[in-house]
């Protein structure tokens, strides 16, 4: 039978899909299977549609190599491999560059992912019938039932040798140098090229679809607007004396003065660049002054000192403000401790 017959032996359109043709093969399978059908010619028919069935599969395996091996002399490229990189807040701020590796698996050529051997063969059991005789307790006497080693098909296929019945070809690797621009977002893709080896051992390019993943970072939230914020531990006392204090940004340290009764900064322009234009968001700083528990000894004579300082230095506005409430306590007690006067 050629191809044309097969199409017409299964009741289909020739060039049908893979989906049409087997349910078309089910149906009639269903209906002249010897099991359930006792008219002469159903073992002839079921055997026509079963080789119906293989030639039709044998004739797009034939068409499907032939394209490939058309395609990979062209430098055609395989369909497109998707390939996850997970990028940090660092690199998504300014760019970097990574090497890719990966490996692509194919559906076994010889079974088209089926484990099996695309030809079946008679079964020996019930000798392509389907049915085997079961001797009852006279020798005489038998009835026949479906064959255990086929289920009734009358053929059995074999695993598949060309990939030891997996369904899958060996792994081919790819590997291939990729410049990942500034700005980008997680659930952004690339199309990228990659170097592999095909099926004939000769090196052709393969289409990546680099899918982009964010990090989770240490200390950094994101906003969609590309504005990040952290929380900044700074020891109270510089806080308190506005002191400078190192901050980190996706780019590295940068330095910013606290603000004595101030605990949230904005740094302009050091998020990520995810804005309009590609500027890039500001970085929102909450600072958490640490003080000790409990100040030791030392802490203590500095912090006597300093209030000695404080309180004594008449000349400030603070100095004069304090001796202006002490003379005031003063009066105010003298008042209090004076001796009622007679009325």
């Amino acid at each position: 039978m050629n191809v044309d017959d097969c199409y017409h032996e299964l009741g289909v359109a020739p060039g049908s899909s893979d989906a049409e043709v087997k349910a078309a093969w089910r149906r009639l399978a269903a209906r002249w299977h010897p099991d359930r059908n006792d008219s002469p010619q159903a073992l002839r028919k079921i055997q026509r549609i079963n080789q119906a069935l293989e030639e039709i599969r044998r004739s797009k395996r034939e068409l499907a190599l032939e394209g490939e091996g058309e395609g990979e002399a062209d430098g055609a490229r395989e369909p497109a491999v998707e390939h996850t990189v997970e990028l940090t807040l660092e690199e998504i701020a300014s760019g970097c560059t990574r090497e890719l590796r990966g490996e692509v698996i194919d559906d076994c050529a010889d079974c088209h992912g089926t484990g099996l051997e695309p030809e079946p063969a008679a079964c020996g059991e019930c000798g392509g019938t389907g049915r085997v005789r079961q001797p009852l307790w006279f020798g005489w006497v038998a009835s026949t039932i479906e064959c255990g080693a086929c289920q009734g098909h009358g053929s059995t296929r074999q695993g598949c040798p060309a990939c030891d019945a997996s369904g899958k070809s060996p792994a081919r690797k790819y590997r291939c140098r990729v410049e990942l621009p500034a700005g980008l977002r997680a659930g952004n893709v690339l199309d990228v090229a990659a170097r592999v080896q095909g099926r004939n051992r000769r090196d052709h390019q393969l289409a990546l679809r680099v899918r982009i993943a964010l990090r989770a970072h240490e200390f950094f939230s994101v906003e969609p607007d590309g504005t990040l914020c952290c929380e900044l531990p700074v020891d109270g006392f510089a806080w308190i004396a506005n002191r400078w204090t190192e901050v980190p940004t996706p780019r590295g340290l940068q330095q910013m003065r606290l603000r004595r009764g101030t605990l949230n900064y904005r740094i302009k322009g050091a998020g990520l660049p995810w804005q309009a234009a590609g500027a890039c968001g500001d970085c929102i700083v909450n600072v958490v002054p640490l003080f000790p528990e409990e100040f030791s000894p030392g802490q203590e004579k500095a912090i006597d000192r300093l209030v000695a300082s404080n309180t004594g230095a008449r000349a400030t506005a603070a100095g004069a403000r304090r001796a202006a409430w002490d003379r005031l306590i003063e009066g105010w007690e003298a008042r209090i401790k004076a001796p009622a006067k007679a009325a």
